[in-house]
C-alpha cells in the first residue's frame, strides 16, 4: 500500500488531513501533497453499538490515530482488541456498501499483522 498523503500549506508548512481549501494556520490556499507515512499510533477509540439498521454489522470500532509529525485521522479499526498507544497501519478501502454503492474510507490495522 502507498503511504497516506497529507497536504502541506505552502505559506506556513502546516500539514493537514484531509485536504483543506484554506489553511487554519495562515489562511493560505496553496497546498502540496506530502507522505504521512505507513504507520501511525492509536490515540483514542470507541465502539459504536447503536448503528443505523442499514449497516451490515451490529458494532463498529472507530479510532483516532496520529502520524509522525502530529497529523491525526479518524477511521474504522479492524481489530478486536486494541489499546491506546498501539502502532497501526492505514488502508484506504471500501468500508461500507450503501444501496449498491461502495463507500471508501480509512481503516486501520494493527501494525503487527
Amino acid at each position: 500500500m502507498d503511504p497516506m498523503t497529507g497536504y502541506q500549506c505552502a505559506g506556513c508548512g502546516r500539514v493537514f488531513y484531509p485536504a483543506r481549501r484554506v489553511c487554519l494556520g495562515c489562511g493560505g490556499r496553496q497546498f502540496s501533497e506530502v507522505p504521512l507515512g505507513d504507520e501511525c499510533t492509536l490515540v483514542t477509540f470507541t465502539r459504536l453499538h447503536a448503528l443505523p439498521m442499514d449497516f451490515q454489522v451490529r458494532t463498529l470500532m472507530l479510532g483516532m490515530v496520529e502520524f509522525p509529525g502530529g497529523v491525526r485521522a479518524l477511521g474504522q479499526l479492524s481489530a478486536e482488541q486494541v489499546e491506546v498507544g498501539m502502532k497501526m497501519r492505514p488502508s484506504w478501502e471500501v468500508v461500507r456498501t450503501l444501496e449498491g454503492q461502495q463507500i471508501r474510507g480509512l481503516r486501520f490495522y494493527p501494525a503487527e499483522e
